[in-house]
């Protein structure tokens, strides 16, 4: 009770700050007890707090072999000073956490605190937390991009830069031959992820952004920022997992229910290429009819290619189709993904040796089979970030479509000011998709703020585009995601 008691300061600015801050800017602001400040001020740390311990004094953390009654991550992070997942995780809501998630979570915290110094690899493709800060110390910023993570994400793995250019997929790599998957394992919505990564069906935020790298040939940034979001909307912020598919037992919910990137609203929406809408049912199987619409859509406006001309007319089509007969239909702020889809075919999947032609032989085995084609090469330049931008650019504004939800059979339209100029709208629509990602952690506001700082906000400024600025809450309201925030102005970096 003691331990507790001397806790309650910080559990009251937490609360009505709803964000991870410096430990230097907790004891400024006089919240931290003062024997707990004047250790971290002489760089004792925290150390264990955990309710077994007897006394007022705090204890440091000693390295105890896992299962000893020492064995508890520290509330302070010791890389960056800030409070550590475990500490600030303990002060939001966790309602549906179960007992072997927290223990998960927990011995993930441990492995990454506990790493042996002769045991960081800075050379490796995912990088540990002390991997990282070490890359940093020694050749600057990750990737060009990223500095060392901190506070939420500070025991999260990320992926190196990896090289990227003309290669044969997955040519004779024994770990990333087709196979069908078993009755234990799952697929997603998205094939190119079906096809490479892990046949599990759970990936990891490092291992889905190698993996993309890695078989399709895209840039780092890209890579970091389709994986973020990919944890961001379904997984579990801690431990970096998350499930192709919907909630699954392998993926802790240590911040709340860890729901997969299946779930309908962000990467899973109406309108798509080959699902149906969710208010038809199914929204999970491959649905033919929608691919021999965009089939036909190639041969009438792509010359027989899955290029921008045929998708520009099959996502307006698809869209227009979706708002007139779905009783249920939503094209919210999430209306990033239905041309980031639609490019990420165009784009990076033709065979590398003609990488202008994304034709059938080369296209349809990714969405058919959920394999690649024979003897295919990945691009040999790298799709990067403002290459996607550009793509989705080009497509949306092409035939705009109006944003907002079918309620009662009337289409209302969401009052939003969507920009018109192509250097602006993508980045636009990516920062409102990031806006309405959160999927774990009730509000969201401590985990969105901490990936928009440390991953987006890096990963945009490199395209001259300031995410936060595109993005301005509101409270109250009746816009798309329960009024709870919606995008109402834009600005750009000079």
């Amino acid at each position: 009770m003691v331990q507790i008691l001397r806790l309650l300061p910080l559990v009251g600015f937490v609360s009505a700050a709803m964000a991870a801050c410096p430990m230097a800017e907790l004891t400024r602001r006089g919240n931290v007890p003062a024997d707990i400040a004047a250790r971290y001020h002489a760089g004792l740390g925290l150390g264990d707090l955990s309710a077994d311990k007897r006394g007022d004094a705090p204890v440091e953390r000693a390295q105890a072999p896992p299962g000893s009654h020492n064995d508890q991550p520290p509330l302070l992070d010791p890389l960056s000073g800030i409070l550590s997942p475990l500490g600030l995780g303990g002060l939001t809501p966790r309602s549906d956490a179960l007992p072997e998630h927290l223990e998960m979570q927990r011995r993930h915290i441990l492995e990454r605190l506990n790493e042996r110094d002769e045991d960081v690899d800075i050379d490796a493709r995912v990088l540990t937390p002390k991997a990282q800060k070490r890359h940093f110390e020694e050749r600057g910023l990750i990737g060009g991009l990223l500095q060392p993570l901190q506070g939420l994400l500070a025991h999260l793995d990320i992926p190196a830069p990896y090289e990227t250019g003309l290669k044969a997929i997955p040519g004779n790599d024994p770990d990333h031959q087709y196979k069908a998957p078993d009755s234990t394992e799952k697929r997603g919505l998205c094939p190119t992820l079906n096809t490479y990564i892990d046949r599990s069906g759970i990936t990891t935020f490092a291992e889905a952004a190698n993996a993309i790298q890695e078989a399709y040939s895209i840039s780092f940034d890209l890579a970091v920022g389709l994986s973020a979001l990919g944890l961001l909307a379904g997984g579990d912020i801690i431990t970096g997992k998350y499930s192709l598919g919907g909630q699954d037992p392998r993926v802790p919910n240590t911040l709340g229910p860890a729901l997969g990137i299946n779930r309908h609203g962000l990467f899973e929406l109406d309108g798509s290429i080959s699902r149906s809408d969710a208010g038809f049912g199914d929204n999970h199987s491959f649905n033919q009819t929608k691919w021999d619409a965009l089939v036909d859509d190639t041969k009438k406006y792509g010359g027989g290619l899955f290029n921008l001309e045929a998708f520009k007319r099959n996502a307006a089509t698809q869209i227009e189709a979706s708002r007139n007969t779905n009783p249920t239909y939503t094209n919210g702020p999430n209306f990033f993904v239905n041309y980031a889809t639609r490019a990420l075919t165009a784009r990076p999947l033709p065979n590398g040796t003609a990488p202008n032609t994304p034709d059938y032989a080369n296209v349809a085995p990714f969405f058919l089979e959920e394999k690649f084609p024979e003897n295919w090469f990945r691009i040999p330049n790298a799709y990067s970030l403002v290459d996607l931008l550009g793509d989705v650019a080009s497509l949306l504004l092409f035939k705009p479509q109006p944003l907002g939800e079918t309620h009662n059979g009337r289409f209302v339209p969401l009052e939003v000011n969507v920009p018109t100029l192509p250097e602006d709208v993508a980045c636009f629509a990516f920062a409102a998709l990031v806006d309405v990602a959160p999927g774990q952690v009730s509000g969201g506001i401590q985990v969105l703020n901490a990936i928009k700082d440390q991953l987006f906000a890096p990963l945009f400024k490199s395209v001259k585009c300031d995410i936060d600025e595109f993005s301005k809450r509101q409270q109250g309201g009746s816009g798309i995601n329960g009024g709870r925030r919606s995008v109402t102005s834009y600005s750009r970096e000079a």
